[in-house]
């Protein structure tokens, strides 16, 4: 019997790795931003700081700005879905901009601009102005 719930366990947990938002995304910057919004849906902020190219001193504040980010999307009920609206992409510089719009389950809908660079070869959100 204890076998069979260390096994069990070990099956969610590697499940639980497989779909965690920052792992396994598609290192394009439509994969990042949709990533990004799926782990502000699961409220994963730790996930969603992976996918920046914050240093540690900035995501500590980060932390708290998406906490506030998250009060505010339950006011709304949460998020009813998302759609990639546009995506412009500089490869040259290695920057992009993805405009993503969300839906909450009240209704409203808001598009956002999430800006990306290409550091080491990898898409990242950034914490530039």
């Amino acid at each position: 019997m204890k076998k069979i719930f260390v096994m069990f366990t070990m099956c969610l947990m590697m499940m639980a790795v497989m779909t965690s938002c920052g792992s396994s995304h598609e290192n394009t910057p439509r994969g990042v931003a949709e990533a990004a919004v799926k782990c502000l849906a699961n409220k994963d902020y730790k996930g969603y700081m992976n996918l920046t190219n914050a240093t540690d001193q900035q995501k500590q504040a980060m932390a708290q700005m998406l906490e506030k980010v998250g009060q505010q999307v339950d006011e709304k009920g949460g998020m009813k879905s998302y759609e990639i609206v546009d995506e412009q992409v500089d490869e040259e510089k290695g920057t992009a901009t993805v405009t993503v719009k969300v839906v909450y389950e009240n209704e409203t809908s808001e598009d956002n601009k999430m800006k990306m660079v290409k550091k080491d070869g990898e898409w990242l959100l950034t914490t530039d102005k």
